[in-house]
């Protein structure tokens, strides 16, 4: 008789601890969103308009293949000015830089520039222009979407896709824990009837 009461209490905290644990919501862990200038386009960068979500990295890399530097300005404070003391301002951007064994033998060369967006507020519109040596000038706006994970009172509309696709991994794990409870609780019969013979 003991031995059912505590299959009886295991099996009800065992099913309890599985229906209230669930996956933990986490920040978005972020990653790098390439803002390539290149010759083949229109515009010569792809894409001019680029949109991320906090703690996300964009980095505009010039892949001209000629001797075209390329400059962007940021305008960080959103005042419409891209030479403010707020606003970034990324070098010059060449096609490639001369390296010895991997290293640069000139440390102020770059081809790339990286703006990380993985602060506090950092949602928000951030307007920037690309002056090429040429003096061409292309305008373009980075958009930082707030995580939704980060955000209290934010709740975004529900993805019809991830919806769908999470509702069989669900599904799953219910199946799966009616399963065992049904094995136990017909192991707890079998062997319970045993014990009062």
């Amino acid at each position: 008789m003991q031995w059912r009461l505590t299959s009886v209490i295991t099996i009800t905290l065992l099913i309890l601890s599985l229906t209230f644990t669930g996956p933990n919501a986490s920040a978005h862990a972020g990653g790098i969103f390439w803002i390539m200038i290149k010759d083949d386009s229109p515009s010569g960068i792809t894409p001019i308009n680029a949109s991320i979500i906090v703690n996300d990295t964009i980095r505009w890399q010039n892949l001209h293949n000629t001797t075209e530097t390329h400059r962007i300005f940021v305008d960080m404070d959103e005042d419409g000015d891209y030479f403010g003391t707020k606003d970034l301002d990324s070098g010059n951007l060449t096609y490639s830089c001369e390296t010895d064994n991997g290293t640069k033998v000139d440390e102020d060369c770059n081809d790339f520039f990286d703006l990380p967006f993985n602060y506090t507020g950092a949602a928000g519109k951030y307007a920037y222009v690309d002056i090429a040596s040429t003096e061409n000038r292309t305008y373009g706006n980075v958009t930082v979407n707030p995580d939704t994970h980060l955000t209290p009172g934010f709740q975004q509309e529900p993805d019809e896709k991830t919806e769908e696709e999470s509702k069989p991994i669900w599904l799953l794990a219910v199946a799966a824990i009616s399963g065992i409870g049904a094995m136990i609780l017909g192991a707890m019969i079998v062997f319970g009837n045993k014990d009062e013979d």
